[in-house]
């Protein structure tokens, strides 16, 4: 089964409070933004789920375009935006192939826990994009679960294959693209979850 059919089975067969990272903490991410260091004007949110983290934006205002490959998750997110009371534009569309984009460029960029789902096939693709689409000095914000403490190099999860990183791995995979100004550790949010920390890098637009 491909990712889409998979993500899309999970959210529809699956209720809300029981999808763990529907409750993720997103303190670090609460924090930058809060404290501005994620700017401001255009943000695109990459596997935004149910669209916490875009409405997040959208009330800070920013304006905000949100992706995620399950249809059910964008309803979900939808509705939670209208209930808010803020605008977004959520866009049901897989994050690997960015092209529906034409030339949008954003001033800040999220992928909370999307990046560690994609396969080592789409991954260099994935980053071009994400710089494509990020204007120049631009932030980028990625969270990933971390090898740390796991001696593997991918776990297999309900919802598919999670893939694990050390900070090695995000800064030669990233480099020619963007440079780290920040790092963080979080703890998971989850039972059994594939890695012991997750781990955030604040990351610049060269």
């Amino acid at each position: 089964m491909d990712i889409k059919n998979l993500m899309e089975k999970f959210y529809k067969n699956t209720p809300l409070e029981k999808i763990s990272w529907n409750k993720t903490q997103a303190d670090y991410f609460l924090e930058l933004l809060n404290s501005g260091k994620l700017g401001q004007g255009e943000a695109l949110d990459l596997g935004c789920g149910v669209g916490a983290k875009s409405i997040a934006l959208a009330q800070k205002g920013f304006r905000v375009t949100g992706v995620d490959i399950s249809p059910t998750a964008i309803s979900y997110a939808q509705e939670k935006a209208e209930k808010t009371g803020v605008k977004v534009k959520f866009i049901a569309s897989d994050a690997t192939d960015l092209s529906f984009l034409a030339n949008e460029t954003f001033d800040f960029v999220l992928d909370w826990a999307c990046f560690h789902c994609i396969p080592k096939t789409k991954r260099k693709k994935y980053i071009d994009e994400i710089a494509d689409h990020t204007k120049r000095r631009g932030k980028f914000l990625l969270r990933c679960f971390s090898k740390r403490g796991v001696n593997k190099e991918s776990v297999f999860r309900p919802a598919g294959r999670v893939y694990l990183f050390s900070e090695k791995d995000i800064g030669q995979l990233f480099n020619k693209k963007f440079k780290i100004l920040k790092t963080n550790s979080s703890k998971p949010f989850q039972q059994n979850p594939p890695g012991k920390w997750l781990d955030e890098y604040l990351m610049e637009k060269l």
